[in-house]
């Protein structure tokens, strides 16, 4: 089992998390993240993407930022100013003041964790909650390329540079949902590990948001001044998908498609397993 550097032999995990949001990328985590945040009985890590046990003993990584558990928990800790601010966002937002009652982060490559560090997150905490998210495979990959090799890029990319990207064993990774659920579903508690659709995002955002409240363990929120459930976050551009690269896809992830289409029939709108 690969260990999580600490400190000390006994570090202290009251700040450890009672849920993960796994991902993958560009399924909907950052929607998810934000309307959890303005929730008053949830304490979300303020950075989305702290990504600690993904780089751990990586200190080269470029998104490296805690060399042990330690420092990883200390970073929860909210100053009196932010729970302030807090307190007023909750009760604009769902007419409570804000008082946690459990704690999460979101970080969105934890849905690919290699099986021992999987094991150690829940050997320390065993009632850990995760969510991972379910999007077709192929939006999925077209949104991530975009995010990737478009936004903020100049000039035109070749098909080569797209086909390489999708190829990639880090892409490969996360259009595989058979194997990130069976990685966790492996080590977590029965039905600890939540399952939701990206497209009820668009198709009803409240409802999901309150599945995702009751696996929680919180009360349902998200009935209270909700426009907010619209807002689009993290958006890449309006590229329509070239009819190479979608040609390209659908034979390169044609196994994948059919796995993410299987699992759909099995949990609905949305299932703890």
């Amino acid at each position: 089992m690969t260990r999580i550097p600490t400190k000390t032999d006994r570090p202290d995990l009251r700040n450890f998390p009672d849920f993960l949001i796994l991902g993958p990328q560009r399924t909907g985590t950052t929607w998810l993240f934000f309307n959890l945040h303005l929730h008053p009985e949830v304490l979300l890590h303020r950075m989305k993407e702290t990504y600690f046990f993904s780089t751990l003993g990586r200190p080269e990584h470029a998104n490296f930022r805690y060399p042990f558990l330690e420092d990883y928990l200390a970073s929860f800790d909210e100053p009196i100013s932010e729970r302030i601010k807090k307190h007023y966002t909750c009760l604009r937002k769902s007419l409570a003041f804000y008082a946690p009652k459990i704690i999460g982060e979101a970080t969105a490559s934890y849905a690919v964790l290699p099986d021992d560090v999987i094991a150690g997150i829940v050997a320390m905490k065993p009632r850990i909650r995760g969510i991972i998210m379910l999007r077709d495979p192929i939006e999925r990959a077209w949104s991530h390329a975009k995010k990737t090799l478009v936004r903020g890029h100049d000039g035109p990319v070749g098909f080569d540079r797209f086909r390489n990207y999708f190829e990639s064993a880090s892409q490969r990774q996360r259009a595989d949902y058979p194997t990130m659920i069976a990685g966790w579903k492996k080590h977590l508690a029965p039905g600890n590990l939540y399952l939701g659709r990206y497209d009820r995002i668009a198709r009803d955002p409240r409802p999901f948001l309150e599945d995702v409240e009751t696996f929680l363990g919180v009360t349902t929120r998200a009935l209270f001044f909700n426009r907010h459930l619209t807002i689009k976050l993290n958006p890449t551009s309006d590229a329509r998908m070239p009819d190479d690269i979608q040609g390209f896809l659908e034979e390169f992830l044609a196994k994948e498609v059919e796995a993410y289409r299987e699992i759909l029939a099995e949990v609905g709108d949305g299932k703890a397993v």
